[in-house]
């Protein structure tokens, strides 16, 4: 069934209104859906809804609810991604695909080496678009609970935020002593992970030493060196799945 977004979902209102121009076109200029279909809604915070189609016209749908339920986050560990932004639209295949595996959060973060830093009006930007890829992800790959999307802040502010009690900081890196990640990981409860993802060129040695300084265990991810989507991938796939 097709689902789309509807943040102010509520089990309480028999019928609503949709009318986000993006979930609209898409319903009725896209998949060509009519009066009298079925469909499926989604709030990003557990809930769930199916709904029949009453009205659709170009810039608004009106629907009736048929079904609803609401779920709880899971119990597993909770897994933040803290990368380091790329150039060009890297960013939004990493969070497309950690999207898909399961992520709760994720810090895009301005390195030491990072070759673009956005102004103020392009960090906007590219944080609205950030969260549609979210809401395209989510839709596809069936997930009622969000990952929470960060502004873009700089290394040490997301440091200073993460680098609190109860969480295991790891951090991939090219240098210095380290351990494989499948040892880092092997053992630990469920708790809540943070991954450090670092530019091309890898993070700075002052940068590295800082996280391994309050707590945060250096690891390895093999013989190859990885570019960055390929490390984010990889270190959320291998939390998630392991």
């Amino acid at each position: 069934m097709h689902r789309f977004y509807s943040p102010s979902l509520s089990p309480h209102q028999k019928h609503f209104r949709l009318e986000d121009p993006q979930e609209v076109n898409h319903l009725s200029r896209v998949l060509r859906l009519h009066s009298g279909d079925e469909c499926e809604l989604i709030n990003g915070c557990g809930a769930l809804a199916r709904v029949r189609l009453i009205t659709v016209a170009k810039q608004w749908v009106d629907v009736e609810l048929v079904a609803y339920s609401q779920s709880s986050p899971t119990g597993r560990s909770r897994i933040t991604l803290v990368c380091a932004l790329p150039k060009k639209s890297v960013f939004d295949d990493i969070i497309e695909k950690c999207t898909e595996l399961g992520v709760d959060e994720i810090v895009p973060v301005i390195t030491e080496r990072t070759e673009v830093a956005p102004s103020n009006d392009a960090a906007g930007r590219m944080n609205a678009r950030f969260k549609s890829v979210v809401i395209s992800a989510s839709k596809q790959c069936k997930r009622l609970w969000f990952p929470r999307i960060h502004p873009v802040i700089p290394l040490e502010t997301a440091v200073e935020m993460l680098a609190r009690d109860g969480k295991t900081l790891v951090i991939p890196w090219l240098g210095g002593e380290r351990v494989f990640l499948h040892d880092a990981l092997r053992g630990r409860p469920d708790g809540e992970y943070v991954f450090f993802i670092g530019p091309e060129g890898d993070f700075t040695s002052r940068e590295a030493d800082d996280l391994v300084n309050r707590g945060a265990i250096a690891v390895s991810l093999g013989d190859t060196v990885l570019r960055i989507e390929t490390a984010a991938i990889a270190v959320v796939a291998y939390a998630r799945l392991a």
